[in-house]
């Protein structure tokens, strides 16, 4: 494939589908990228009305990688790229019905309310804890043979709520969380692993998550993959759905329907990046054993609700990113992003909004609730944890029926299925965030690497 133009079916035009597409196209590849909605972007759904801008799915990302800060300066978007607001550096843990500030220095780790004077005395010990036993471990039994019940309540099950909509008592942590098991793995120790790592960090060039820099657009996350869509141009199919992959001799035939036409198209290699399910009935004739295993993967359900207030109707002072709930506090929200803190133009002046979780594994019913009973348990809870003074100005809300999928225990042996798959069928590239990461910066450096594998073979 170095040197020879190949025929490349690149199908789902979500932003690992799309950042694939254009590193391939730029290798002077014929890349078709098939999409079975109208428009690209998967869950990545801006909408800017009434003077708020409103992401529906990924809000922000994080500058942890060259290839993403090397991909927005070449579509030309270092304009439109902004960075959060010094003050959400801020980020705040609900413990007790108050808001409690995330200590992210030694000096207020042992001044703060959060955790007990028992459990700070007990991340002294950290480092002179035997290493966990096994390959495969959940995160929540992870954390309380290193840290404790005190950190996995306040801390790990909040912040697991807030990425992944998950539970740290499923959760692998090889799987979900690779370069913390790693630390462990290799320093015996998370203290010792944290330096050590941000050493090995600096040769690679690379940034912690916890160090990256979050940032968005000015125009919300959507400028992302539309600008990818335009570069990509009369390479995009949309309204296309991909019914079945047939692998021959030389390469692959693609069956699918366009406006309920059916169509058949040969190519040299296909680049698979869409979710579980889906990909489970594409690969069920050529692998029926990885089909079952792609269908036991959890995505829960989680209800993301936009609300807009006059400025001056909002008690407590939004001084910082937004807020998670651990599950032991017993709300019914994961949490809340104080998005117009955030970034700006986000809301109209005189004017504050909120982007606020509901769901998740954690709550999966509450996601089923009409609007009307959902935006009013939402409105409470806002009410009660920062204080309001009138009903809001504006509301938006998505439900995302399967929303994130869950790096559970066992989640190691699906990873090692997608290698396999591409090792039976020569030509069959697998990406996306079921493969390496859900973030969206996990998922173009998964795209990156996938295009990289192609280069080289």
């Amino acid at each position: 494939m170095k040197d020879k133009k190949t025929s490349i079916a690149v199908i789902g035009g979500g932003i690992s589908g799309l950042t694939a597409a254009y590193w391939l196209m730029k290798k002077g590849h014929s890349i078709t990228l098939f999409e079975k909605k109208s428009q690209v972007g998967g869950s990545i759904i801006t909408e800017r009305t009434e003077g708020y801008l409103v992401d529906y799915g990924p809000n922000s990302t994080l500058e942890t990688s060259t290839a993403l800060t090397e991909l927005i300066r070449e579509l030309g978007l270092e304009g439109q790229k902004i960075y959060g607001n010094e003050a959400s550096n801020k980020r705040y843990i609900v413990r007790d019905g108050n808001l409690h500030p995330v200590p992210m220095k030694p000096g207020s780790f042992l001044t703060t309310r959060l955790f007990s004077l028992r459990s700070k005395l007990g991340l002294l010990m950290e480092p002179f804890i035997r290493p966990t036993a096994g390959d495969d471990i959940s995160l929540a039994d992870f954390v309380r043979h290193r840290l404790g019940d005190e950190f996995l309540d306040y801390a790990i099950n909040p912040f697991v709520a807030g990425v992944y909509a998950g539970d740290p008592e499923k959760l692998s942590t090889s799987a979900a969380f690779p370069k913390l098991y790693a630390l462990e793995k290799k320093y015996g120790s998370l203290i010792r692993g944290a330096i050590g790592g941000a050493r090995e960090r600096k040769k690679r060039n690379e940034v912690a998550k916890d160090r990256a820099k979050l940032f968005s657009f000015r125009d919300g996350m959507e400028v992302l993959p539309n600008k990818l869509a335009e570069k990509i141009g009369s390479g995009i199919v949309l309204n296309a759905e991909i019914k079945k992959i047939f692998s021959l001799e030389d390469g692959f035939q693609l069956d699918y329907l366009q406006h309920n036409k059916a169509a058949r198209e040969n190519f040299d290699r296909v680049l698979v990046a869409i979710p579980s399910k889906p990909l489970a009935s594409l690969v069920g004739p050529l692998n029926p054993g990885f089909a079952a295993e792609l269908k036991s993967i959890y995505y829960p359900p989680v209800a993301v609700v936009f609300t807009g207030f006059r400025a001056s109707d909002v008690i407590r002072p939004l001084d910082g990113f937004g807020f998670l709930v651990p599950e032991i506090e017993r709300r019914q929200i994961l949490g809340s992003i104080w998005s117009s803190t955030i970034f700006p133009g986000r809301a109209p002046e005189g004017h504050v909004a909120f982007t606020t979780f509901v769901g998740g594994t954690r709550q999966p019913e509450n996601t089923e609730m009409n609007e009307t009973l959902l935006l009013k348990l939402v409105i409470d809870e806002l009410n009660d944890l920062v204080g309001l003074r009138n009903e809001p100005v504006f509301t938006r809300m998505k439900k995302w029926a399967e929303a994130i999928p869950q790096y559970n225990v066992g989640y190691g042996k699906i990873q090692d299925l997608f290698t396999h798959m591409e090792n039976e069928f020569p030509g069959l590239f697998i990406a996306g965030n079921i493969r390496k990461g859900i973030s969206v910066g996990d998922s173009i450096l998964c795209a990156h690497e996938t295009v990289q594998k192609m280069n080289e073979t």
